[in-house]
């Protein structure tokens, strides 16, 4: 997509340009100054493109099944309508992969009747008996989490007595090491000793599994500990909220979006035993017809092409830079690459928000509609598209080739002629294409511009148009 930059031709009449030129010995003649008229006049700036004519709507039709063909109603060029049967394969001649299809209808209706019947006895049993069974998990959980609190391992009583215990224990290791060590003198295979070193051993044992108890009971869960009894604690409590759900929805019946979802599996299973048929979608013309009775069809082969010819468009890819002019509406002049003496006209009816994938520059597809059904456009033709982005009937224009540009300033400038004197002034710049520019400010009708090679800065800086 390119711009087709356009001017009427009594701009030229209007503007006024001088060459002056100047020669050094064999070199080429060269311009080394220009000079034109500021002028008024009209301003057009056209985004051109390229696309194919397209229909409204097309529909291709193609059997799922492999067969002969049995039955045709159409022909080329004939106009049909929505849900009008076109072609039918012959039955004594269709797969045995049908026979599943019917299997899978079968199903669709009896899983939908059951919806529609509602819940068995032994469903609502069922339901009962999970609810009931969940109530008592979430018991024990409830049991398991509270007694493993902090404080709630044990009553007072029995702390008391894990303590009571705890210390008993203690004297028992006290007397048992004192009786120990009062016999260290002796070898260590002596018989005393020996005995004195498995009471001490023994009330060790005694004492540090009275402490593990008093510690327990007075203790709390570790970290992970309490990380498993919190999830076993949800899981019991999720578990009852969904059989509660799943006992009220018995009770309720039916839902409207389990019935909505088992009809349209009804409808997928009905649609592909609907596949010994082609049945128009649409209302249109017919485009194509690919068999004749009698002959084989392969499944998936595009056999019928039906296409809605009421309204033809053209789809073309517009530049982001381009884009932004683009708006709903504008005038497009449409060329068919068929009759190129001929131009029809249409307007913009699309711009999609998201640029086309797949192309190395951004673009956006532009959808076009021709104005009059002109029966020379045909679908698949090509065609050259010129979209009016900009039209000001009244300007102030100024040539390309007169304006400079200064980076460091970031301003446009000309000069302009008066006298002797030659001034440069800063512009403010409105529509633009090739060859002209819109003024909004800096200039006049009528001052004189100049440009000459001698302008041209030779660093940054200089004269950036064409013209």
């Amino acid at each position: 997509m390119r711009r087709r930059l356009w001017i009427p031709l009594l701009i030229g009449g209007v503007l006024i340009v001088g060459l002056f030129i100047a020669r050094s010995g064999p070199e080429p003649e060269l311009a080394s100054e220009r000079t034109a008229v500021v002028a008024t006049g009209p301003l057009q700036v056209w985004v051109t493109g390229t696309g194919k004519v397209q229909p409204a709507a097309q529909a291709e039709l193609s059997f799922k099944s492999a067969g002969t063909l049995g039955e045709l109603a159409a022909e080329v060029g004939q106009e049909v309508k929505a849900g009008q049967i076109l072609a039918a394969l012959d039955p004594g001649s269709l797969d045995a992969s049908l026979l599943g299809a019917e299997a899978d209808l079968i199903a669709a209706q009896r899983a939908l009747q059951d919806i529609l019947d509602g819940p068995t006895e032994q469903q609502f049993a069922q339901a009962e008996m999970g609810l009931a069974q969940a109530r008592d998990d979430l018991r024990i959980a409830e049991y398991r989490w509270n007694n493993q609190q902090e404080g709630r391992r044990a009553s007072s009583d029995t702390i008391r007595g894990a303590e009571a215990r705890l210390t008993l224990a203690q004297i028992e290791v006290d007397q048992a090491s004192a009786e120990y060590n009062a016999l260290s003198g002796l070898p260590s295979d002596n018989a005393a000793k020996s005995l004195a070193l498995t009471k001490l051993v023994g009330a060790r044992a005694d004492r540090d599994s009275a402490l593990r108890n008093v510690n327990w009971y007075t203790g709390r869960p570790t970290e992970i500990q309490q990380a498993l009894l919190d999830s076993e604690l949800a899981v019991a409590q999720a578990d009852l909220l969904q059989t509660e759900q799943d006992l009220a929805d018995l009770k309720a019946g039916p839902k409207p979006e389990d019935v909505a979802s088992a009809r349209a599996s009804l409808r997928a299973a009905q649609a592909v035993v609907d596949q010994a048929q082609l049945i128009s979608p649409i209302d249109g013309t017919v485009m194509s017809v690919k068999h004749g009775i009698g002959d084989s069809i392969v499944p998936g082969e595009v056999e019928i092409v039906v296409a809605d010819l009421t309204v033809l468009h053209i789809v073309t890819n517009v530049d982001e830079l381009d884009v932004a002019d683009t708006a709903m509406g504008q005038l497009v002049e449409i060329t068919l690459d068929a009759l190129p003496n001929l131009v029809l006209e249409g307007s913009v009816a699309g711009i999609d928000l998201a640029p086309k994938v797949g192309t190395t520059n951004t673009q956006y597809p532009v959808r076009v509609e021709l104005e009059a059904q002109d029966i020379l456009a045909r679908v698949g033709m090509t065609a050259a598209l010129s979209i009016l982005v900009a039209d000001k009937q009244e300007a102030v224009l100024v040539p390309n080739w007169a304006l400079g540009f200064d980076p460091e300033k970031g301003e446009i400038f000309v000069f302009v002629v008066d006298g002797e004197n030659r001034e440069r002034r800063t512009l403010v710049l409105g529509l633009r294409n090739d060859t002209y520019s819109e003024v909004l400010s800096g200039l006049e009708p009528g001052e004189i511009l100049s440009a000459s090679i001698e302008d041209r800065p030779r660093g940054n800086g200089g004269f950036f148009f064409g013209g």
